[in-house]
């Protein structure tokens, strides 16, 4: 897996063995063209991080902060390594925790906030929820959730900006708003 574009365009991001299941690059340069306008100086989290794909892509092309959340201490590991390996240990934290426990103590606030779950826990709703209800998306902030196709997030679509399916991943953004 290689970093899409940006500064760091063509670099390779080492993918963990072991239950992870990393964005394919098609997929990351269709969402990664429609957010752009965005990425410029912001502040990520990226949630259910695995192999940082997703913030690493947007430091690459120009956020300023990457928070990155990952249960698991061997995937934080490879993580750590593919964050030295592109120069942004200075501008990352990784946090070894659930996704949902770094939402319910976060007290920063997020310009985007990316998040690509194990298909088969279909948690996005609850995820979102507690982004709204912990009040760490920005007032213009973006929301970009990974999940299988028939995973139902309607509750949330006053909020949706658009949803695209490639296969069976299913990408839909969303604007704050109160849940």
């Amino acid at each position: 897996m290689q970093i899409i574009a940006g500064t760091h365009k063509g670099r390779i991001i080492d993918v963990p063995k072991y239950s992870v299941r990393p964005t394919m690059d098609r997929v990351r340069e269709s969402l990664f063209a429609i957010i752009r306008d965005e990425i410029e100086g912001a502040d990520v989290l990226d949630l259910f991080a695995g192999s940082g794909s997703l913030g690493l892509e947007a430091l690459s092309e120009g956020a300023t902060w990457c928070d990155f959340v990952e249960k698991s201490f061997k995937v934080g590991k490879v993580l750590q390594k593919n964050i030295q390996s592109l120069g942004f240990d200075d501008v990352t934290c990784i946090h070894l925790s659930s996704a949902m426990s770094y939402l319910k103590n976060c007290k920063k606030v997020y310009d985007l906030i990316f998040f690509d779950p194990p298909y088969k826990q279909e948690v996005a709703e609850k995820v979102i929820e507690a982004i709204y209800i912990n009040r760490i998306l920005n007032d213009d902030g973006l929301i970009i959730a990974e999940t299988r196709k028939r995973e139902d997030i309607t509750r949330f679509s006053e909020y949706i900006v658009k949803e695209k399916i490639y296969g069976e991943t299913k990408i839909t953004i969303l604007r704050k708003g109160a849940a």
